[in-house]
């Protein structure tokens, strides 16, 4: 059984979210306007030219599309794309804006990285689990070992 260990921590701050309806059911847009990152492996921002592109299905769950740009604390570069899966009062996301309480988030980050310090990144494979409020995220990011 493999192991995990934590590699870092996000603190995303987002802004009031867009929700509509489409063919496809019900999307939406969480715009995020910084955070920060920290952890064992990896310290640095969140650019503000990121977001989470959610949709919510019939059944209640809510399937996370997320990309960010991390500008590690050395000048690296790193992409970000996370898509998992939340279960949570739906009601806030139909209000604009993000549950809150106890709820299921997890995800599947995958990276790309500048050649150097970061490259371990785009060479494993990465759990998350998260917690959401009104005014963010935080998602603990483990290596699978």
């Amino acid at each position: 059984m493999p192991g995990l260990e934590w590699a870092f921590t996000l603190e995303i701050d987002f802004d009031l979210g867009l929700l509509h309806e489409t063919v496809a059911g019900e999307k939406g847009f969480l715009r995020a306007s910084g955070g920060k990152v920290f952890g064992p492996r990896l310290d640095g921002v969140v650019a503000d030219q990121a977001g989470d592109w959610p949709v919510l299905r019939p059944d209640g769950i809510v399937e996370s599309d997320a990309r960010y740009m991390i500008r590690a604390t050395d000048g690296g570069q790193i992409y970000m794309r996370s898509r998992g899966y939340l279960r949570g009062d739906l009601g806030a996301f139909r209000a604009g804006l993000p549950p809150v309480g106890a709820l299921y988030y997890r995800c599947t980050p995958q990276f790309d990285a500048s050649v150097g310090p970061h490259q371990w990144l785009a060479r494993s494979v990465f759990v998350g689990s998260g917690r959401l409020s009104r005014e963010g995220a935080r998602i603990d990011v483990f290596e699978v070992l």
